[in-house]
């Protein structure tokens, strides 16, 4: 009589439930590339709610890539002296820069002041346009 065989454990792993698990993943990463939105369609974001910053410096970008900080036309490669000359004495919790970035313009000259505010130690923050109710 032979009783240890009958009551061993077996110790393999079932795949069935992994393979599930990726194939449900594959499903939903294959229904959200679908909803995602592409670069043609892509609009100004629209909040409901907002504060307007007090003190704060304002810094425009124009489709024809016009630079202007607080209304003032200033050339692109005097836009780092000029932030400097305003945040000078400020506190790094008083230095937020309003950016009003047309949405024509390309990224790489946003990205580029973003690198400047931040060599600056500013705080950036995008203006948006409110939403209608």
């Amino acid at each position: 009589m032979d009783f240890g065989r009958r009551n061993k454990v077996s110790a393999e792993a079932n795949m069935s439930s992994i393979s599930d698990l990726v194939f449900l993943l594959l499903i939903f990463f294959i229904v959200m590339s679908t909803m995602a939105v592409n670069g043609e369609a892509v609009n100004l974001p629209k909040t409901s709610t907002g504060e307007s910053v007090a003190g704060a410096v304002s810094v425009t970008i124009t489709k024809d890539l016009e630079f202007s900080i607080n209304s003032e036309v200033v050339a692109k490669e005097d836009i780092k002296s000029k932030l400097e000359a305003l945040m000078a004495g400020k506190p790094e919790d008083k230095r937020t820069v309003i950016l009003n970035v047309d949405r024509d313009v390309p990224t790489g000259e946003t990205i580029e002041l973003f690198s400047t505010l931040k060599v600056l130690r500013c705080n950036p923050v995008i203006a948006t346009r409110a939403k209608k109710e």
